[in-house]
């Protein structure tokens, strides 16, 4: 028998449907073991995802070494005065 194109749509609607069902009944399971490699490897949240946006340095006093990470209140040294040469790479 020829497949048409209804044919193949409603056989990918149901593999969607049978790998989400898989995908949740599978989660528990996959879950668990990463929490105990975490655990058993001491991993820290940072090492996993990153630093933090907000801990990073984006710019430099370089006369007194102060940073700041561009987000708030631009600090006095750096307040009303082009970026571009306080910034870091």
């Amino acid at each position: 028998m020829a497949k048409t194109y209804p044919m193949v749509k409603a056989r990918l609607c149901a593999l969607e449907a049978e790998a989400e069902a898989l995908r949740r009944r599978e989660l528990p399971d996959v879950v668990a073991d990463m929490r105990r490699k975490i655990k058993e490897y001491a991993i820290t949240a940072e090492q996993l995802f990153g630093p933090e946006l907000s801990d990073l340095v984006q710019y430099r006093d370089p006369e007194t070494g102060l940073t700041w990470n561009g987000m708030g209140r631009p600090p006095n040294w750096i307040r009303g005065k082009d970026r571009g040469p306080f910034r870091v790479d």
